[in-house]
């Protein structure tokens, strides 16, 4: 467990994950620094960037900053290791009381660091910034995302907000909690809010992109979608249970009912478009089950080889 020492008192880590984000490190910076310098109750601050492997400039951008910002601190990841591995090593190495987890792409607006820091002295554990509306996102993009949040909430019993992202304040509490867990399939926000501390919401209008490409494409977050539904229930699993329970009384009562018309003298019509469609829709559901058995037996294998989250090749001014 991570314990302040006096340099730390009422300080404020910013972690940002970085990927392929050259065209906005430094707007980003900029504006961090503006609000930041804006605090009441935290006294100092530090940035963190975690460059998650990234291939175009940004390592190179956010050294020259470093040098010029000793509040700039980097870790540098050997290769890339995700979104929620990235995040997971900031959280790990920020030293300060609190921290808040934004995203390099200048969606999230940094002045709402301030709205975090005002209910955070009201003693809320975490404070998450609620999408009230979304610029220049698809209507399909809307819908599944809309549709995530209570299917998550149903199957996992944990009450993560809806409309909501990692764009969120968290206490010294809550890091000491979420660096206590071990798994290495990380889904962070569904760590942070799987503690049930106190939470409150601020909401703002999420903006579009300032530059770059999102790197979450539909494909990507479906797996996104089930890997973490998965890592935080066996709901699935019952689910294929009920279902074969189901199957089989049906197959029995129609057996049965076939036997009873035979008897009785009635003709049955076999048709083979029917019987067809019934073995297609029985062959496709068996596939679907078996896909989710093997993610969960990925997630295991995953799990049990006990590799690190992450490797960090450097770290710059800590």
């Amino acid at each position: 467990m991570f314990i302040n020492n006096s340099q730390n008192i009422n300080l404020l880590s910013i972690v940002t994950p970085v990927f392929n984000e050259e065209e906005n490190i430094e707007k980003h910076h900029q504006n961090l620094t503006l609000t930041l310098s804006k605090l009441k109750h935290f006294k100092n601050y530090e940035i963190i960037f975690v460059n998650d492997g990234s291939t175009d400039n940004s390592i190179n951008i956010l050294k020259k900053l470093s040098n010029i910002d000793k509040k700039l601190k980097i870790i540098n990841f050997t290769r890339n290791f995700g979104h929620e591995a990235a995040t997971t090593a900031g959280i790990n190495n920020a030293a300060g009381d609190a921290i808040v987890i934004i995203d390099g792409d200048m969606q999230d607006p940094t002045k709402l660091i301030l709205e975090f820091e005002k209910e955070y002295i009201n003693n809320f554990d975490i404070v998450y910034g609620q999408r009230s509306k979304r610029l220049k996102e698809s209507w399909l993009k809307k819908i599944t995302s809309k549709a995530f949040y209570p299917i998550f909430k149903v199957l996992t019993k944990i009450d993560i907000p809806k409309n909501t992202g990692d764009f969120c304040l968290i206490s010294r509490r809550a890091i000491n909690i979420f660096n206590q867990l071990p798994e290495k399939s990380r889904f962070v926000r569904g760590l942070i809010y799987w503690s049930g501390l106190p939470k409150k919401a601020i909401l703002f209008v999420r903006k579009e992109r300032n530059a770059g490409q999102t790197k979450y494409n539909y494909k990507k977050l479906t797996i996104f979608a089930l890997e973490n539904i998965i890592s935080f229930s066996t709901a699935p699993i019952y689910f294929m249970i009920f279902f074969s329970m189901f199957c089989i009384t049906a197959c029995v009562i129609g057996a049965i009912t076939a036997i009873i018309f035979r008897i009785m003298g009635y003709v049955i019509m076999l048709g083979w478009t029917s019987l067809i469609i019934s073995m297609l829709f029985l062959f496709s559901v068996t596939l679907f089950f078996l896909g989710i058995i093997g993610l969960y037996i990925g997630k295991i294998f995953e799990e049990i080889k006990g590799r690190p989250t992450y490797l960090i090749e450097e770290k710059i001014n800590f």
